[in-house]
């Protein structure tokens, strides 16, 4: 593996590897060689931007022990994208501006107290001054905060993510007075199938 890295960086194409370098790389074909190939691509990129997102933690002062540790330990590009997501600079939010006007601790109680009545609890946190007319208001920009709150957890996500491939489903259906225009997509007009079983 270490000789086919060489030889790969030294610019020596997969087909040329397979074929006159075999002594070299003990035998490995075309196969295993394009898979070496993409894998060490792909963790090579995962390492640079892992070294990105470090440094632009550490520059936002935020970077902790475990947080350099999870980043460490993420395996692939979607895992360390997840995890740097609440740090990754972004525009002002909804979210942001609901905290602004002091509705944070309206989006905690909401979620640590569900048995409250939402509208009940929001009624304290009617501020005119800062925009919050009515308790909707509070409430739309409680759901704000808690909606990039989730959005962010990078272990809800990963879980999200199982769950929608174990048990999510694409399904299609052809618009109304479209079906002579789509007729080359009549197969997908009613279709539906689990996304895990799509080829």
């Amino acid at each position: 593996i270490e000789t086919t890295i060489e030889l790969l960086d030294s610019g020596a194409t997969v087909p040329f590897i397979a074929r006159y370098r075999k002594e070299q790389t003990q035998g490995l074909d075309d196969t295993q060689l394009r898979t070496l190939e993409e894998r060490l691509q792909y963790l090579r990129e995962l390492n640079k931007r892992r070294e990105a997102i470090i440094k632009s933690i550490k520059d936002q002062g935020k970077l902790t022990d475990s947080l350099e540790k999870s980043l460490a330990n993420a395996q692939t590009k979607t895992d360390l994208e997840d995890i740097y997501l609440p740090y990754k600079p972004k525009r002002r939010t909804k979210a942001e501006i609901a905290r602004e006007a002091g509705l944070q601790a309206l989006a905690n109680h909401l979620l640590n107290t569900p048995s409250d009545t939402p509208e009940k609890i929001a009624q304290q946190y009617i501020n005119p001054d800062k925009g919050i007319e009515d308790s909707e208001q509070a409430l739309a920009g409680a759901r704000q905060i808690l909606m990039e709150e989730f959005s962010e957890n990078a272990d809800l996500m990963g879980e999200c993510r199982e769950y929608l491939w174990k048990f999510g489903v694409l399904s299609s259906k052809v618009q109304t007075g479209k079906e002579a225009e789509g007729e080359k997509f009549k197969d997908y007009f009613e279709y539906t199938e689990n996304i895990n079983k799509i080829p």
